[in-house]
């Protein structure tokens, strides 16, 4: 039946419908590469987010096979790497259908069957072997190498690489004929591997870096740790050290007994858990113990002294070395019988959780004890306080020493002081004593030089005096050959007529009245001397002209021929002068004294009352001066 159509249009038609069956066959494949490309790229974009979020490589391959399912047959799936130091293959991911090797196997079984296996050839050559088809078995064989667990239909297996050296692999293989791999499943392996590399290197270092911070964070803790425990050392130190200071000062403060124990309690206080406290000493003269100081949190009532005996005290001083005590230990040596035998009654032992006691050495000697207790349940004492305890009780047993030896100075001191006063007074008395024997004996002796110099009647110079002061006079005139000094010799007239009527006292007065009279007649720089008997003779020092003696010769007359009143009645005298001057030639006394003596006789032999002036050349002045 002919509808209209002619053949050439239907094969033609025909003809078109075909190609576009074929272009739709292809767009549907392009469809699908295009599908399994997005499905390939976002499962390579997810393996990367896994890659750079993983923290674990354990978490990074459990990602991988579950992405890597969605795009291959990747049931059958491990990873294997190479410990480089123990050249062992170790597996840390592995998914299997049928072989069990991990349940009947070790890691070592493991690891050599690996090498022999293909996963050792990969490892070995670095390079990708894919194995698939009917001639799997004889492509392996021609390798060389011996298969290991069940046989597989294909099998693909890509090298992981560090630094161009093998160091893994990765591997899927499939017991199916319908699975096969090609080129994009190779490539897609490959980009896997470079990822486990990176994710390994990455992994590695993160721990590598956390091992590090580990270490130096436990090194940081150590040397806190060790820093704070120095710090608190040297807090203790500095405590420490504190308080032995404030013991030595308090050791060198004048304060009493009470306060100096309490002070010492106080600083003590400061390093140990010493409410309850106590130090005792011991006074073995009267075998007793004495307690200077006792604190107690249960009573404020100072401890009585009490005999020497077999208490804990005791028991400390005898064996000369501090010690620690607990309860039970207190009770065990009172059931031996070591202590409390006799004392039963000094220390309520129930009560005492602890106590530490340790001997004061004074003067190297055990005198007492200091001793700590409590019976606090959150209070422990432990060796290194029985130390501390120790260390302290000795410089308090030296504070205790230095404070017996200033009170024993300071009584020293107050003996010593009454003993110096004492002897003080007695030295003043005996100064004074010999203050007055002494000014008596200067009294004496300027006395006996006086008496040696003068002479006794009229307190004149006597001739030894006379003659030094002659000699004086003639050592300058030598020395300054300008000056001149004048000898006068007087004798008085009716001396021996006094003495025979009127008795030598009234002579003697006669004397002393002379005496003053020539006192008269001369100046303060010459000098009056009296030879003995009724003899005068006067120094004329530094005389211009030889009418300067003869003015005083005249003066010298003129008064003594004044009366004098002896015995009532008056009685009229005179005098015979003899005067000789100094030349440049003088230099004997006795010379000139014996020269003014000659002149003298020589005014008595011419009538006395007169003066005569001595010649060197022996001419005797021919008209002497006879007193008006």
């Amino acid at each position: 039946m002919d509808f209209g159509v002619n053949k050439p249009e239907i094969h033609q038609k025909s003809s078109t419908v075909g190609r576009l069956k074929k272009r739709i066959v292809r767009l549907k494949d392009i469809a699908l590469q295009y599908k399994q490309a997005k499905c390939a790229r976002d499962t390579l974009i997810s393996i990367s987010n896994i890659a750079s979020k993983a923290e674990t490589l354990n978490c990074f391959y459990q990602g991988v096979h579950q992405h890597l399912q969605q795009i291959m047959p990747a049931d059958n799936f491990f990873i294997a790497t190479l410990c480089t130091q123990t050249n062992r293959i170790d597996i840390p991911f592995f998914v299997d259908e049928k072989d069990d090797c991990f349940s009947v196997n070790t890691a070592e079984q493991i690891s050599k069957k690996l090498w022999k296996d293909l996963t050792g050839h990969v490892i070995k050559t670095g390079e990708t072997f894919l194995f698939c088809g009917k001639d799997i078995d004889e492509q392996i064989s021609a390798q060389g190498i011996t298969p290991q667990g069940p046989a597989c239909k294909s099998w693909l297996g890509t090298p992981i690489m560090h630094g161009g050296t093998p160091v893994g692999v990765i591997v899927v293989k499939s017991y199916s004929s319908s699975d096969c791999y090609g080129q994009p499943e190779i490539e897609l392996l490959s980009f896997i591997c470079q990822h486990i590399e990176g994710v390994t290197e990455r992994l590695k270092q993160h721990a590598q870096l956390e091992q590090a911070i580990s270490i130096r964070t436990r090194e940081l803790i150590t040397a806190y740790n060790d820093l704070k425990l120095e710090v608190t050392e040297r807090i203790k130190a500095e405590k420490l050290q504190s308080s032995l200071y404030k013991i030595a000062n308090l050791s060198q403060s004048y304060i009493d007994d009470n306060d100096f124990y309490r002070e010492l309690h106080n600083i003590l206080c400061e390093l140990l858990e010493a409410n309850d406290c106590y130090i005792a000493m011991h006074d073995k003269k009267k075998n007793w113990l004495n307690f200077p100081f006792y604190s107690s949190e249960n009573s404020n009532n100072i401890h009585e002294g009490r005999g020497y005996k077999d208490g804990l005290t005791e028991y400390v001083m005898k064996i000369e070395r501090p010690i620690l005590f607990s309860k039970d230990d207190i009770l065990l040596m009172t059931e031996q019988k070591l202590i409390f035998q006799e004392t039963p009654f000094c220390l309520n032992v129930p009560l005492i959780k602890q106590w530490m006691g340790t001997p004061l050495i004074i003067q190297q000697k055990v005198r007492g004890s200091l001793v700590v207790h409590h019976n606090e349940q959150d209070v422990l004492f432990h060796e290194k306080d029985l130390e501390l305890l120790n260390f302290v009780a000795q410089h308090i047993a030296a504070a205790i020493e230095r404070k017996e030896s200033k009170e024993a100075m300071q009584c020293s001191y107050k003996l010593l002081e009454k003993q110096v006063d004492k002897r003080t007074k007695e030295l003043e008395k005996s100064n004074k004593e010999l203050e007055k024997e002494i000014s008596r004996r200067k009294k004496v002796e300027q006395q006996l030089i006086y008496d040696a110099k003068h002479d006794p009647l009229t307190g004149l110079p006597n001739r030894a005096m006379f003659m030094e002061r002659l000699q004086q006079a003639i050592n300058h005139v030598q020395r300054h050959q300008d000056d001149t000094f004048a000898l006068m010799f007087i004798d008085l007239d009716k001396f021996k007529l006094i003495n025979d009527t009127l008795g030598h006292i009234e002579g003697d007065r006669f004397l002393v009245e002379t005496a003053d009279r020539l006192k008269l007649c001369i100046r303060q720089n010459d000098t009056l001397g009296r030879l003995g008997g009724d003899e005068f003779v006067i120094l004329l020092d530094s005389i211009q002209h030889t009418n300067d003696a003869i003015e005083i010769a005249d003066r010298v007359l003129q008064l003594l021929s004044q009366p004098y009143s002896l015995n009532e009645h008056k009685f009229y005298s005179s005098a015979s002068i003899g005067i000789t001057i100094s030349t440049q030639t003088t230099s004997c006394t006795e010379n000139m004294l014996k020269n003014a003596d000659m002149a003298m006789y020589q005014a008595k032999a011419k009538g006395r009352g007169r003066y005569v002036l001595h010649q060197p050349s022996h001419t005797m002045n021919p008209t002497p001066k006879v007193a008006s």
